[in-house]
């Protein structure tokens, strides 16, 4: 117990307009960056992406955990939520030229962030609820912010490593196991979090949409239609199944790794599985894109792996994460092995064989087997002793 505090609680935290206001800005950062991935995209091009979007989303997690902490309904934090914002716009607009010739304005979006964290965490130092120790936030935010700042005037893979080593800080300290630390996870607000998580999940579903119809537009077509249907069969089935099963499973999850206080299980559910999750839906979306602009073709290699890592990496994390917050082995074995191998086993021979359309539907048509095969398995999670 941290001295002052008296039986600290969560505050009851719902997800207001101001906060969907504020992720406003993005929806046009996963735009940008999914565009890199559409057509054939590479090793290169994935690594790029992942690269360049793991330093915005940090920035909206670290956003997140503060406004979920502290509120967004005071004038100050509402301030500084709308500061933010350009700081991420400057992310986005870098992200096309992010590892090139425009890595020093994303660096610059970046310090700006972390700036804003700064001025979100500063006012609770010395509160009693919390006591945070003023080097906290100074060590954490603005450190890393003139890491940041530092690397924009860097050249070469200099520049790329103080970028490593600012997003290395962060993780480390939040991985230390301090009293401060501890009372922050007990003060989260599991019904806050999980709905901001899921709101930026519908983010990304928001792309693969995007992407869909965007290409119908521009092709529009008899097989672009059905490559468009099928598309949108797997992403609808896989929103279902997202918002129905995954996400409250992973509430009251998330409420029994709190009372619990496993604190490392926390972590990873909120600030790493959900950024490969959100990761494999957007590669998904670009296949899919490329798939409606292209559907009298085969897939490109790059969009055939795009279709079915994005399928497959959809449940895998979905499964880890249930696994972190508490599903049995048993549970998951009921659900998990079909989703991994009946992805691998169909699609990759369809992405070979058939044409664009014809491999979109026939994604459309595993995913439906994989959704009716929730269905029979649900209500019958179990978890782990």
């Amino acid at each position: 117990m941290v001295s002052g505090v008296t039986d600290p609680s969560p505050e009851l935290r719902r997800a207001d307009w101001f906060e969907l206001f504020f992720d406003l800005v993005f929806v046009v950062t996963v735009a940008v960056l999914a565009h890199g991935l559409h057509g054939d995209p590479g090793w290169r091009d994935l690594g790029t992406f992942l690269v360049l979007f793991f330093p915005a989303w940090w920035a909206w997690v670290n956003l997140t955990l503060s406004v979920n902490l502290f509120g967004s309904d005071t004038g100050w934090n509402r301030t500084v939520l709308v500061a933010a914002m350009p700081g991420l716009g400057l992310m986005a607009a870098a992200a096309p030229e992010g590892l090139g010739a425009r890595a020093w304005v994303f660096a610059l979006g970046a310090a700006w962030v972390r700036v804003a964290v700064f001025a979100l965490w500063w006012p609770q130092v010395g509160r009693s609820r919390w006591e945070f120790p003023a080097w906290r936030p100074i060590v954490y935010c603005l450190v890393p912010a003139a890491i940041w700042a530092v690397s924009a005037f860097a050249d070469g893979p200099g520049r790329f490593a103080l970028w490593g080593l600012a997003v290395a800080l962060e993780v480390a300290l939040l991985s230390f196991g301090t009293a401060q630390s501890q009372l922050m996870y007990r003060l989260l607000s599991v019904d806050h979090l999980i709905e901001r998580v899921g709101l930026f999940i519908v983010i990304v579903f928001g792309e693969s949409v995007f992407a869909v119809v965007t290409g119908l537009a521009e092709h529009l077509s008899g097989p672009a239609a059905a490559a468009a249907l099928g598309a949108f069969v797997v992403v609808a089935l896989l929103a279902i199944t997202f918002f129905r099963w995954s996400t409250p499973s992973a509430e009251r999850g998330f409420a029994r790794a709190q009372a619990l206080g496993a604190r490392a299980n926390m972590r990873e559910a909120v600030l790493y599985l959900p950024f490969l999750l959100v990761s494999a839906i957007t590669v998904l979306a670009a296949a899919l894109g490329t798939a409606v602009a292209e559907p009298d073709h085969h897939l490109p290699s790059g969009s055939m792996a795009g279709l079915v890592g994005g399928i497959v990496g959809y449940y895998a994390v979905t499964g880890a994460i249930a696994q972190r917050l508490g599903e049995s082995w048993r549970s998951l074995l009921r659900w998990l092995p079909a989703s991994l191998l009946l992805p691998a086993a169909v699609l990759v021979p369809a992405g070979l064989l058939l044409p664009a359309w014809a491999a979109t539907l026939t994604a459309a048509a595993v995913v439906l087997a994989l959704f009716a095969m929730s269905k029979l398995t649900e209500g019958k999670a179990v978890p782990a002793q």
